[in-house]
């Protein structure tokens, strides 16, 4: 994280499934929305893999949206949430636009 933030408080990992991670339009709004109570305006999301995909009907090259009923991979994820001043988002948007 850059310089202008601050951890306000990194939450106990969970496990998560590919399909809610991916599937969703809004997977971490709860987390936002808890972030955001305690002070916080960005939301950082660690994952690690646990269990690949074993659902041999749906390769790790296909969404897992198509590959119903499947819950894909899963995932130990850590929420941490930071406050940040508004130099500190502009360099994290930065990092997040695409180079021509």
């Amino acid at each position: 994280m850059p310089r202008g933030c601050r951890l306000l408080l990194a939450h106990p990992p969970v496990e998560m499934s590919e399909l809610r991670m991916t599937g969703s339009t809004d997977p971490f709004h709860d987390e936002r929305i808890r972030a955001a109570q305690a002070g916080g305006n960005v939301l950082l999301v660690r994952s690690r893999m646990i269990v690949p995909r074993m659902d041999y009907n749906c390769p790790a090259a296909s969404p897992i949206t198509d590959c119903p009923p499947s819950e894909g991979s899963w995932s130990r994820v850590v929420f941490e949430d930071y406050a940040c001043s508004a130099e500190a988002i502009n360099e994290l948007a930065a990092l997040n636009t695409p180079s021509r």
